[in-house]
Formats: C-alpha cells, sequence, structure tokens
C-alpha cells in the first residue's frame, strides 16, 4: 500500500518544501495523485548553472515560466534563486530575472528571499523589489549585485537575518546609517567580502537590536561596532584598520581572524610596533568579556603589537588558537594569565615561529622542566590538539603542557590528514604528567 500518497496535500507539499523545486517536480511522474503536488508547494528552489551544461538557458525558462503559470496567484514563502552564467545573456537576462523576483513579491507573504545570481556584469539590483517589505524576516543576496539604496526606498520592519556577500552599494552616503535604522527586528548581519566605493563610511555598525554578526572586510580605515546586544561575533580584516566606538557588552562568542602580509610582520618585529593602530586595543578591550574566544594565528600575534596591558579576560572558559609557523605565541604567556577561570585550552596545530617571549607557555627556547610557567597556575581542564604531526618539536611541546598543566582531567591528540610521523599512542600514555587525574586520547 502507497501510505504516502494517502496523506493530505499539505503533508505532502511540506515533505517536497525539502527538495528543490526541479527534484520534486520529478514526483509529478509517480501518480496522477502527485501530478500538482509540487506546483503547490510554498517554497521555490531554482538551481541554474550555465557551467555545468546539462540544460540550455531556454529549457530552464520554459519550466519557470510555466510553473509561475500553473501556481497561479498562490502565496510563495521562500524563493531560492541561484543563476551562475557566463553566456547566453541575451536568451536569459536581468530583465526576465527582475520579472520573477517581481513576480513573486507580488503575491505577498514572501518571509525568506535567497537570490544569488552572477552574470558576465554587476546585477542591478532594484531596491524597490526587496528593499521596502513588510514580510521579509531573512534576506540574502549573494554575488554580483550593485544597489543604490536612500531612506525613502529601504524599510524592512519584519527583517531578522540579512545576508551581504560581494554586494556593492553606490551612493555617497553611509550605508549602515541608511539600512540597519530600517530593519529595527534585525538579529543576524552577515557582510562577506565588501569593497564598497566610500570605504569611509562601510565599517560602521551600529544597531540596538543585532544578536549575530559576522563580518569580513578590506582596506577599510575606521571600523565601529555599536552593537550592544551582541552575543556571538566573527570579525575578518586585513591588518591596518582603527577602530573606533567597540560597544559589545554581551558578546558571548567572538571569532577574531586578522590577517597581515610578510612585509609590515617583518617591521613589527623589528620593533616598529608603531604600525599597530593605537586604538586596537578599543577591540582588543571590547572582547574581554567573552567565554568562548578564537584567534588566528595573526591575530594571536598582533594581540602582542598592540603596544598595551592585555586586560583581564575573567570570564573566558575555552580559547581556541590557530597556529602557524609564520606567527608567534609571544602574547600566550599573558593572556593564559589573565584568564582565570579558563577550562579548554585549543590549539590548532603547534607550530609556531620561534621566540624568546613565549618560553613560559612553550619549548621554544629549549625544553625548561625546572623553569616556572604560566600554565603551572593555569586551570585548564581540557587540552586538544588537531592537526598534530608527530615531529619531535611537537612531542616536546606535548610533554611540556602535560608537566606544567596541574588540573588537566582530559587530552585530546588528532592527527593531522598527512602526519608525518605515526602516533605511538603507548608512549603518550607513558608521559609523565602534573595531574594524576589526566587522560589521554589520541584520535587518528
Amino acid at each position: 500500500m502507497d501510505r504516502i500518497s494517502s496523506l493530505p496535500d499539505e503533508v505532502l507539499e511540506h515533505i517536497l518544501s525539502f527538495l528543490s523545486t526541479k527534484e520534486a517536480a520529478l514526483t509529478s511522474s509517480l501518480s496522477t495523485r502527485w501530478r500538482d503536488v509540487f506546483v503547490f508547494v510554498p517554497t521555490l528552489d531554482l538551481d541554474y548553472a550555465r557551467q555545468d551544461r546539462r540544460e540550455n538557458p531556454r529549457q530552464f525558462i520554459d519550466f519557470v515560466v510555466s510553473l509561475f503559470n500553473r501556481k497561479g496567484k498562490s502565496p510563495i514563502k521562500k524563493l531560492a534563486l541561484k543563476i551562475h552564467l557566463d553566456d547566453d545573456q541575451y536568451v536569459l537576462d536581468q530583465t526576465r530575472v527582475q520579472s520573477w523576483i517581481r513576480n513573486v513579491l507580488a503575491r505577498g507573504g514572501v518571509a525568506d528571499l535567497d537570490l544569488f545570481i552572477t552574470f558576465r556584469g554587476k546585477f542591478q539590483l532594484v531596491p524597490l523589489l526587496i528593499f521596502k517589505s513588510n514580510t521579509l524576516v531573512k534576506l540574502r543576496l549573494g554575488r554580483g549585485f550593485t544597489i543604490k539604496l536612500s531612506h525613502e526606498n529601504v524599510y524592512l520592519p519584519m527583517l531578522k537575518t540579512l545576508c551581504l556577500d560581494t554586494v556593492d552599494f553606490d551612493g555617497d552616503h553611509n550605508v549602515f546609517e541608511t539600512l540597519l535604522p530600517r530593519c529595527p527586528l534585525l538579529e543576524e548581519l552577515v557582510l562577506e567580502d565588501q569593497r564598497w566605493k566610500q570605504k569611509q563610511w562601510c565599517g560602521s555598525v551600529s544597531s540596538p537590536s543585532l544578536k549575530r554578526l559576522r563580518i569580513r572586510f578590506y582596506n577599510i580605515p575606521i571600523i565601529s561596532l555599536d552593537v550592544p546586544s551582541l552575543v556571538y561575533l566573527e570579525h575578518s580584516c586585513i591588518f591596518g584598520s582603527k577602530y573606533a566606538n567597540v560597544n559589545l557588552d554581551s558578546l558571548v562568542e567572538a571569532r577574531i581572524n586578522l590577517w597581515v602580509e610578510d612585509k609590515p610582520l617583518r617591521k613589527l618585529r623589528d620593533g616598529s610596533a608603531h604600525l599597530v593602530p593605537a586604538d586596537m586595543m578599543d577591540l582588543i578591550t571590547g572582547i574581554k568579556n567573552v567565554k568562548v574566544l578564537h584567534l588566528t594565528s595573526d591575530a594571536l600575534e598582533l594581540f602582542y603589537f598592540s603596544g598595551q596591558d592585555l586586560p583581564m579576560f575573567d570570564n573566558l572558559v575555552y580559547l581556541s588558537i590557530t597556529s602557524d609557523k609564520k606567527q608567534g605565541w609571544q602574547i600566550l604567556p599573558l593572556l593564559i594569565k589573565n584568564s582565570p577561570n579558563l577550562e579548554t585550552l585549543v590549539f590548532k596545530g603547534l607550530e609556531h615561529y620561534v621566540t624568546t617571549n613565549c618560553g613560559d607557555a612553550c619549548v621554544c627556547s629549549g625544553y625548561m622542566e625546572k623553569i616556572p610557567s604560566c600554565l603551572s597556575s593555569s586551570p585548564v581542564k581540557v587540552l586538544e590538539i588537531s592537526l598534530y604531526q608527530g615531529t619531535s618539536r611537537e612531542l616536546n611541546q606535548l610533554r611540556y603542557f602535560l608537566m606544567k598543566l596541574p588540573f588537566l582531567e582530559l587530552v585530546k591528540i588528532r592527527a593531522a590528514n598527512n602526519i608525518q610521523v605515526p602516533i605511538d599512542v603507548q608512549y603518550l600514555l607513558k608521559l609523565p604528567r602534573a595531574s594524576s587525574n589526566c587522560k589521554i586520547q589520541a584520535i587518528f
């Protein structure tokens, strides 16, 4: 017995909503019962990639037009439209795509809009199509859009999630001063690869309602983060930006990814600490109350060159560090000392730039069994090491951690895919430890 076909239309439509529209359309061949079910699914997931050559643009256009005709005036709650074209723009052009978006919005009730469209040139998106909607809750615009906004053509009273990926904004005004105040309920903002013309305005993010923020900026002179309700921050930026008006009072988790090129890094190590903007400490101070902190290798070393005292991280319980042979651990001893409640310490790789300034946190200057260490007073209970290569230097560092961390309960070691030396688990289990309760787990 076909029990699925006996289900109500509403249930079948809900099931098909988890498929792409093209996949859902294939179910119409099962039986007459399924012929029109997919038509009234309240979500549209349309994906056309010209590069794979599976169908020509005319077939895709005919399918979409036929689908709209069969749907009549039925509402669409979610539209995911992904179009990637490298040619045939004379068939599938911007005007036609604009008309599809307009068709969906005119039906009313759209809550989720996901547009990822790339043509050979920029896609000129008409703001009134999208940015004045009383129903949109989630909006994602990806790749190739150019938009000109003004106070008059922006109002999204129900929007909670906004994702902008490589979107260009024209105009001589502050984009965020125009956009964010017109989204009073916004909780999540994602900005990827923004390179706007008016760069002096692009780094200012101010919102009383924002809770999650992921930003990736390039060559932005000044970055302002006035987001008092924010609980999650993922911040990626090229070294050189200045920080102003940093308000992160509610922050719980932060991922800080700062990039620094080789030339300015060499200058910093040669004593040119003035290259680090003095107000970079505003960012460091702004994240001092987090419970979870992730730092890339560049960010870790730039913290050291900030030129001021590191604040106390009294709430920090989870610290994750990405290591690289090009960047050092100089700030690590002070960071550990200033984290009196740290419970979990994670290293993604143990290799790092050798200096004499991180000696009591590692073995850069030789094995220091009898020298006091910042680790000796650390409350860390869990130590996780991933991308482990099994080199002698890594083994010495692991041995040092085991001998200096007195409250360790668990050490997890995850081998790298291209591990150089097989892990001798039995040898690791015999290593001396400061904590008699410490267990070691090796994961291959």
